[in-house]
């Protein structure tokens, strides 16, 4: 079990079975280095009052993060995904907040699983 609350270790598990350590090392930074502009954008799109744009970033996050097992973060993201596109405003700055929140949780845990691999 991890001791991060929303973050499911059996996703890296499976990347693991996949490609090997070396692969979830190579995933894990790809997902840290993008993240950060799909929380940018989604902020931006917000601002702006662009919804498609909230909706494509939310999108694109909560697919990544179930591959790393950061269900909070997918789970997050799925929900704004679905207010975006059905144009619901309401609450989602700070349901962008609650993202931005489980992205770092799980930032600080996939850098931690990275920095352990044998490789």
């Amino acid at each position: 079990m991890s001791d991060y609350s929303g973050i499911d270790p059996a996703g890296l598990a499976r990347l693991n079975k996949f490609g090997g350590p070396a692969f979830v090392k190579k995933m894990i930074d790809l997902f840290l280095e993008e993240v950060p502009d799909r929380l940018s954008a989604a902020r931006r799109g917000e601002e702006a009052g662009d919804l498609t744009t909230v909706a494509e970033a939310a999108h694109s996050l909560k697919a990544s993060a179930q591959n790393f097992g950061a269900s909070d973060l997918s789970r997050i993201a799925g929900e704004i995904e679905l207010r975006t596109r059905a144009n619901k405003r309401e609450n989602l700055s700070t349901l962008l907040s609650e993202m931005e929140a489980a992205y770092n949780t799980a930032k600080v845990w996939l850098e931690r699983e990275r920095d352990a691999l044998k490789i």
